[in-house]
């Protein structure tokens, strides 16, 4: 009974369904790209915020962007200047993007190496 009072109470749509998308697509022949390109063409209406390397690079603090672009600077000497610690993901151009990304993948190899934390107490040596 409840379900019939709900479904009585929602309006009808007025107009029918436009996709946007299609609106000035080209009907007779599809567009030809390659797999590049196609994944460039995904990627950008992708919401900037479900690109993973983008929101993990600007949540995090100067010291973890200075520790990746120290890293990145290893790889690629003089790739990063030190006043460009504090820069968004978005700011860099893609090959230094990619060498961010490559950093961020070490660490995070770095980090299933190492234990999940050290004691203070380890600073006593055994005899």
């Amino acid at each position: 009974m409840k379900s019939a009072v709900l479904s009585s109470s929602v309006p009808a749509a007025k107009k029918e369904f436009n996709n946007v998308y299609f609106m000035h697509a080209c009907i007779d022949e599809p567009l030809k790209m390659t797999g590049d390109e196609c994944l460039a063409r995904f990627r950008q209406q992708l919401k900037a915020t479900s690109n993973a390397a983008q929101r993990n690079f600007n949540k995090l603090d100067d010291n973890f962007k200075f520790v990746v672009l120290t890293l990145a600077n290893r790889k690629e000497p003089a790739a990063f200047k030190s006043d460009e610690i504090g820069k968004s993901f978005e700011y860099f151009d893609k090959p230094r993007r990619f060498l961010i990304i490559e950093s961020m993948n070490e660490l995070t190899r770095w980090g299933n190496i190492l234990p999940r934390r050290f004691s203070k107490h380890d600073i006593y040596l055994a005899d």
